[in-house]
């Protein structure tokens, strides 16, 4: 609960800004590709598990698909709603943890999304599977992102020259955040085979895993660049998130899994 609180206390800080601080991320344009390209090509009832203010909730309902917006932060949510409105969009917003979805009855949703490591982020990544795995429809995909751990220990604590804090980051995976000038949380960073048993550990299937941003890195900043040369790197970083062998090369691991069949015997 403490470090449930603390990641509230640091996303309501950041709320008022935190959607001109992220505007038009390149990053955020490859993950609603893979998004948009994984869905079912029908109507979904979605939940956007710490959809912040909307990023993929908002084109998702442009869509016309049923989407539940939930967060931690009240602050993100009442933004998220703002947004939305200005562009007369029907979201339904929650105010919840992800380790705890008991507001939502068991097999009620097509998908969840859970991106930019909200996994990574919430305290206890086991029980949120499992809570998500419960609210899933039968066949229900799990969409999202988690930290390669390597990646993010490497380019924080060892360019900083500190290998101890990179080690005991390598080994446990917990390591302490902070950023956007607000007061830092703890987050747990995945190894690609972590990932791969807890997914499987939870009744997930996965069904393909990418390497999002195995070019430039996940805050690569190309608003200099001219539009053209925008496209062809967006086109070239589509290309090689599926090239398996640069997987580990990606600052973020992207998933996308199903709702095992031994699960919905349960």
């Amino acid at each position: 609960m403490r470090k449930e609180k603390k990641l509230e206390q640091f996303y309501d800080s950041l709320s008022s800004h935190y959607e001109r601080m992220h505007k038009k991320r390149f990053c955020d344009k490859i993950l609603e590709y893979f998004t948009l390209f994984y869905l079912p090509k029908r109507k979904l009832k979605i939940l956007d598990a710490g959809g912040g203010v909307g990023r993929f909730a908002i084109p998702l309902a442009k869509q016309g698909h049923s989407v539940v917006l939930s967060d931690i932060s009240q602050g993100m949510l009442d933004n998220a709603n703002k947004l939305a409105d200005k562009q007369k969009l029907k979201i339904d917003y929650i105010k919840e943890s992800v380790v705890d979805l008991s507001k939502h009855l068991s097999s009620s949703f097509d998908v969840v999304l859970v991106m930019n490591a909200i996994l990574d982020y919430c305290g206890d990544y086991e029980k949120a599977l499992g809570e998500i795995n419960r609210v899933l429809k039968k066949n229900g995909l799990l969409i999202g992102t988690v930290n390669n751990r390597f990646v993010y220990s490497a380019s924080h604590e060892l360019k900083k020259g500190n290998i101890g804090l990179f080690n005991k980051s390598m080994a446990s995976g917990d390591r302490y955040i902070s950023w956007g000038g607000a007061k830092g949380h703890w987050t747990h960073e995945f190894t690609l085979d972590e990932l791969k048993t807890s997914l499987k550990d939870s009744s997930f299937e996965i069904i393909n895993l990418l390497g999002v941003f195995n070019l430039l890195g996940k805050y690569a900043d190309v608003s200099t660049f001219s539009k053209i040369k925008q496209m062809k790197l967006f086109e070239l970083q589509i290309e090689y998130a599926k090239k398996e062998e640069y997987l580990n090369n990606s600052t973020d691991f992207f998933f996308v899994a199903k709702k095992s069949s031994e699960s919905q015997q349960l």
